[in-house]
């Protein structure tokens, strides 16, 4: 319909699973957690050749979920619920994807979001089918090692082992490559081979963004489209995704006076 849209920055990676356990050790400093303490969380983030690796969505007591929208294609999220207490901790663990990271047309929108799906479809091939995801573990993916078995983990559908260097994108390897013993100094006993990198994670945010006015929040050519939220390339998580919409809705309603 030759609307306005542009390709926008994104993250890509993997989603990582302790045993709550070990996380709980690390952040607590106990051999076990207080019937009082809630299972602990964390945060990290490493500069690697220019771009940034970071846990993203980190969820205590948590499970992997199977989050695709379309067949052929595998895409996973993470979530807790509200007693938090399963016995595995998982987060996203992606990696900074720039505009001048993905070849291709520079004036296509939609550049980055057929990148994202290729990933995605390279992840479904891998496992297998049926929703199964290609998985590692940690010290095997960073050493280049073929994981023999792979860890209990929450994901339901289930796991296959997998050489993830075959699925994800070379700089995207390279760089959680690099990431993973660093985080493990920043976080004792974070590096593991009783941790499973499960791929892949790819909706951190949307890899397109429809423009829209600064001040009256509506698209430059359609009066009355308010481009909103994550969808819309304005946010990147529940929080500033609800702030963006009542943003558009207290603008929406400047038009009704």
């Amino acid at each position: 319909q030759n609307i306005l849209v542009e390709a926008k920055p994104f993250a890509l990676g993997v989603r990582i699973e302790h045993p709550q356990e070990i996380i709980d050790q690390s952040q607590y400093h106990c051999e076990v957690r207080g019937e009082y303490l809630p299972p602990s969380y964390y945060s990290l983030v490493e500069q690697v050749d220019g771009r940034g690796v970071f846990s993203f969505c980190m969820c205590p007591g948590g499970i992997i979920a199977p989050c695709a929208t379309k067949p052929g294609e595998i895409v996973v999220n993470g979530w807790s619920p509200s007693k938090r207490n399963n016995p595995f901790a998982n987060s996203g663990t992606v990696v900074q994807i720039n505009l001048e990271d993905v070849l291709g047309d520079e004036n296509d929108p939609f550049r980055l979001l057929n990148f994202q799906q290729q990933v995605e479809q390279a992840a479904f091939t891998a496992g297998g089918g049926n929703q199964i995801a290609p998985a590692q573990r940690m010290i095997d993916f960073v050493e280049g090692k073929f994981s023999t078995d792979l860890p209990i983990n929450s994901y339901v559908p289930g796991t296959k082992s997998t050489m993830l260097k075959e699925v994800l994108p070379d700089k995207i390897f390279y760089r959680l490559k690099e990431a993973l013993p660093q985080f493990g100094k920043k976080m004792k006993g974070y590096y593991t081979n009783e941790a499973i990198l499960v791929g892949v994670e790819s909706r951190t945010s949307s890899p397109v963004k429809i423009p829209r006015d600064k001040i009256s929040y509506q698209h430059p050519q359609i009066s009355g489209l308010f481009p909103c939220g994550e969808g819309a390339g304005y946010a990147g998580g529940i929080i500033s995704a609800a702030i963006d919409g009542i943003n558009c809705a207290e603008a929406a309603l400047k038009t009704l006076d």
